[in-house]
């Protein structure tokens, strides 16, 4: 094959010009996957990448949008992204791509991050959707080549304005929209709704009757058992089904259903399901408020109209396959600190009194959001005057840490790695604890009523997961100390057995959770 036989061929077939042009980070040549190959192909004006994560996707696009503007004249191809820092990554994509090809770099005229200018006239734009400068009049007239990134996180609003100016394009113009499930609303969803046309994992669907105009390549990460506990099959040979499996014990079981499963979830949904709180949460005898076993501890600090409540974990080592092993916090010990109980009292008992109780206390989480902070700095300097070991790690509650703490605690319950006495405190807490899509397709959790003191507690507690849990007690302690401070509290103390909740014996649901395959490490 000659020169221009090779570029006729490159221009005429973007897989061939992918395969035998574009180089990987590693100089390598790219291979193109089944399911990138069939939404690359698509002969479709209106297409939806459909697609879960860890496909692929922003490498497609920014390959389209490459060769789009490289073997055709005065193309005009416009990329967008909800956010600047998504938008820099994939101009960094497309960057990389062009700098990795010397064919390509020497076609460039003009260059920098955010716009790339071609010597045949044609141009790409990579910008923000709802950034600074209206965007749909930067569109303008229409472009060749339309990309919106990430389109569930994109307003509505944005999109109506945008897809006018797409329609009665001369030539082969092509309009792509990508994204992942949020909610049961918005364009993607409505997109997928009215869809005329759908291939789904090389099945092409037929829907004559519906009134959309995007035909929608879908195409899951991965797929899972009937019972939806194991990976059963992996839609890339980059990604085995043991890493997925990785991943789904890492992630809140809806998040990775919605995120590599593409499962759409309620705009208002339960955090903790009624079958969860069933596996985590089992019933106690009275037990002392102490132990020489290795503990870890969260505290929410209580402002104005909230108690301060103090969770208390034992971190036990468990046994799993291959002889290794793994740790699951066990919260056998709470302590509530009535409303108008001085914080000075609170920073006294968490000093002096919890390590008395439970000398193998080696981390406190604190909630150091507002008045919170002066708690967290008095306790972490008495330790370190003590001399003390005691870690003492400060937590400020905003929305996106509060959104990545409650998943991570989440993931950690629906894997068996936490248990925790029932609780109607906490019971009640946890079943009024919503997750909510909001309007800009984010998400917040939440209390639906009354106070979320318990659960706060509790996942300041589980955090100590995240932040490592020790293999052994820091230091040697054969018996509990003789004396224990009166003010100490009975978790279950005034709890009547009687009272309606998981049934479960403990050494049934230990077993459960130490063998469920769902739950499993």
């Amino acid at each position: 094959m000659n020169a221009k036989e090779f570029v006729l061929r490159c221009r005429s077939d973007i897989v061939f010009f992918i395969e035998h042009v574009l180089l990987d980070e590693e100089g390598q040549h790219y291979t193109v996957e089944p399911h990138q190959k069939a939404m690359m192909t698509s002969t479709e004006g209106q297409v939806v990448y459909f697609c879960g994560r860890r496909l692929g996707k922003s490498f497609m696009l920014a390959a389209e949008a490459i060769h789009r503007a490289v073997f055709f004249r005065y193309q005009r191809v416009f990329v967008l992204s909800p956010t600047e820092e998504q938008a820099s990554e994939l101009a960094d994509t497309i960057s990389g791509m062009i700098e990795r090809s010397k064919l390509i770099e020497n076609e460039i005229k003009k260059d920098n991050v955010m716009t790339k200018r071609f010597k045949n006239g044609s141009r790409i734009k990579i910008r923000t959707a709802g950034g600074r400068g209206n965007v749909s009049s930067m569109i303008g007239t229409g472009a060749n080549l339309l990309i919106i990134d990430e389109v569930q996180d994109v307003s509505g609003e944005l999109i109506s304005k945008i897809i006018p100016t797409q329609r009665g394009q001369k030539g082969t113009s092509k309009f792509i929209i990508s994204g992942t499930p949020r909610d049961r609303s918005g364009f993607l969803y409505e997109s997928l709704q009215k869809a005329p046309k759908i291939w789904d994992d090389g099945i092409w669907e037929e829907h004559p009757e519906r009134a959309g105009t995007f035909t929608v390549y879908r195409q899951q990460s991965c797929y899972l058992d009937k019972n939806e506990d194991k990976v059963i099959r992996s839609s890339t040979p980059r990604i085995t089904i043991e890493e997925f499996e990785e991943d789904k014990v890492s992630m809140p079981h809806i998040q990775f259903m919605q995120e590599y499963c593409l499962d759409f979830i309620a705009t208002v949904s339960d955090v903790y399901s009624e079958e969860l709180r069933e596996e985590v949460l089992y019933d106690q005898d009275s037990i002392a408020f102490g132990s020489i076993n290795p503990v870890v501890a969260g505290v929410d600090v209580g402002k104005m109209r909230n108690n301060t409540v103090l969770y208390i974990a034992e971190v036990i080592s468990a046994p799993q396959a291959r002889n290794k092993s793994y740790k699951v916090l066990d919260l056998k010990w709470h302590k509530t600190f009535p409303l108008g109980t001085k914080y000075s009292t609170i920073e006294e008992f968490l000093i002096e009194d919890l390590p008395t109780a439970f000398p193998g206390l080696f981390r406190i989480v604190v909630d150091a959001t507002g008045v919170g902070e002066a708690i967290w700095e008095t306790v972490h300097d008495a330790m370190v005057k003590k001399g003390d070991k005691i870690q003492v790690e400060p937590f400020k509650f905003t929305k996106e840490k509060k959104k990545d703490l409650v998943e991570s605690c989440l993931a950690a319950l629906e894997r068996g790695q936490v248990k925790i006495p029932w609780n109607q405190r906490l019971n009640k807490e946890m079943i009024g604890y919503k997750r909510e899509v909001t309007d800009s397709n984010n998400y917040v959790y939440q209390k639906t009523a009354g106070s979320d003191d318990y659960v706060d507690a509790m996942n300041l507690c589980i955090h100590n997961i995240s932040l490592g849990l020790i293999h052994s007690v820091p230091v040697s302690f054969q018996v509990i100390p003789k004396s224990i401070p009166r003010n100490f509290v009975n978790v279950r103390k005034g709890h009547a057995m009687s009272t309606p909740h998981n049934k479960r014996a403990p050494r049934e649901l230990n077993r459960r959770i130490l063998n469920s395959n769902r739950r499993r490490f």
